[in-house]
Parts: C-alpha cells; structure tokens; sequence
C-alpha cells in the first residue's frame, strides 16, 4: 500500500481538476471516497492533497511522486484509470496535469523573479 506523507514542495507531481455536476454531488462524494482509497494503494505515492473548492463546486487534488518513474506508474495504472472514469460519470468535467520540479535564473537585471519556481510549466498527460 502507497505512504502517506504531507506534499513537501519538491518531486513532480499530479494534479487533478473536477468540476462536480450538482446534480451528481451525493454519488461524486461516494465516488471520490473510494477513488481515494485506490489511489492510496498505488506503490510510491508520495504525498496527497485535497484543495478547497475553486469556485463551489470544483475540486483540486494534488499527488506528489519521488521520481518521474512513480509518477508514471501512477498515471497508467488501473486503480487510476478507474478511479478517472468514475469521476467523469459523476462530473461536468475531469482535467489531470503533471508538474515536474523547475527552477528559474536569475538575470542580473532583474529583480522581480524569485531564485527558484515551485513547479515548472504543466505538461499536458494523455490516459
């Protein structure tokens, strides 16, 4: 069974975007109860976190890999697989993207740039 541990900001990670349909809302709480619990039995799952609603009835959810590796197995698994396609049969819409590590230089004539970025630019995961 995956570990878990809170996201410490570093590693790549997933995020996944639901637009929950209201007329849906009571399944999508079952629905994303037992997606949960499959994703927490995905080996080398390195942290989790569910994020408060965007706009009243979205939901972000944040998985956080080691290595690009964990994050792959991860993305094609059945249990995720699973898990997306409940989702999308209780939600308007259903977006995933992956975030790997970055870092951004500083140019000596700026000062507006932090020393380095959290995450570097999504790219777009096809499942």
């Amino acid at each position: 069974m995956g570990v878990y541990r809170p996201m410490t900001g570093g590693g790549y990670r997933y995020e996944l975007t639901c637009k929950v349909d209201p007329e849906h809302e009571r399944a999508y709480r079952n629905t994303m109860a037992e997606s949960v619990l499959r994703w927490f039995a995905i080996e080398r799952l390195g942290g989790f976190r569910p994020l408060a609603e965007l706009d009243g009835n979205a939901v972000r959810i944040q998985f956080e890999f080691p290595d690009r590796q964990a994050l792959d197995t991860f993305v094609s698994s059945e249990a995720n697989q699973k898990s997306l396609a409940a989702l999308r049969s209780v939600c308007e819409r259903v977006e995933s993207h992956c975030w790997e590590p970055g870092a951004v230089t500083l140019d000596s004539g700026s000062s507006s740039v932090s020393p380095q970025a959290e995450m570097a630019v999504p790219e777009e995961i096809s499942e």
